[in-house]
């Protein structure tokens, strides 16, 4: 690709052959057609890169080598895009309907605006009863929970400068602890659109590793947060631990299944 584009979508991928192909092909079915494809692959040992070829008119930067995780890869992506903005778009997920880019992109945005974000539709929901999610965000709402998904969110190559890169530190809560500091340091440079932008697993990898996940959040939550907040969500870890390993127990049972059935009724009276 010769012309710059406005818009770089960035894909990570590793021995992604089977999702590959359904995940790029969401990005050229896109009524809205001024990107580029950044393909960031792990050193992938199956035919991922062979499939990722079939895209070459769109691909303005691919390489395969090894890396350290997600956000690293996700950090190589950054600094290869050419685009204004730049999208997460990695191997698996997919956008939420073909118009999803003209819908944002066609438009006259805000001039002060840096972040985008938006909603997701879930997939994958245990009860099979999927939900969207995603709600007008304040800095107060990352003290309790994880407001934003990375595959809601649109973001100026230019603030990455501004506020740094993903912390590589954590492997599965990088792209909040990048939120916060967005909303702490550039609150008036946000804004949220009320509009499904993709999908979202909600069984992907931090679902497995929640535990995982929540301690990281307890660490960046420690330099980011005010103390009664970081002591009162340290205090609140044994009731996770304990919340988590009973829904590990009862994933397969009538039980967890009217539980998250209850969820995501109160999921949907909240954000209505």
């Amino acid at each position: 690709m010769n012309k710059q584009p406005l818009l770089s979508l960035i894909t990570v991928c590793y021995n992604a052959a089977e999702v590959l192909e359904n995940t790029l092909l969401s990005a050229m079915n896109q009524t809205f057609q001024d990107f580029e494809l950044v393909i960031i692959d792990g050193g992938s040992k199956d035919n991922t890169l062979e499939i990722a070829k079939k895209f070459s008119p769109k691909i303005g930067y691919i390489v395969s080598e090894k890396d350290s995780g997600i956000y690293d890869a996700m950090n190589k992506g950054i600094k290869a895009a050419k685009g204004k903005w730049v999208y997460f778009l990695n191997a698996g997920d997919a956008f939420y309907s073909p118009n999803v880019l003209s819908n944002i992109f066609d438009k006259q945005l805000p001039a002060n605006i840096e972040l985008l974000y938006g909603q997701i539709e879930t997939k994958n929901e245990p009860t099979g009863i999927n939900y969207i999610a995603g709600k007008r965000v304040a800095i107060k709402d990352f003290y309790h929970s994880y407001p934003i998904c990375h595959q809601a969110t649109f973001s100026q190559k230019k603030l990455f400068n501004e506020i740094g890169y993903f912390n590589t530190k954590y492997k599965l809560a990088a792209d909040t602890e990048w939120f916060y500091r967005v909303f702490k340091q550039l609150p008036n440079a946000t804004l949220f659109i009320e509009l499904p932008i993709a999908f979202y697993d909600i069984q992907g990898t931090t679902y497995y590793k929640r535990m995982a996940g929540y301690r990281e959040y307890l660490d960046f939550g420690k330099h980011h947060f005010p103390f009664y907040i970081s002591f009162k969500n340290y205090l609140n870890y044994p009731l996770l631990w304990m919340k988590v390993k009973a829904i590990r127990l009862l994933t397969d049972t009538a039980i967890f299944k009217v539980y998250r059935k209850l969820k995501f009724k109160n999921k949907q009276a909240h954000n209505q």
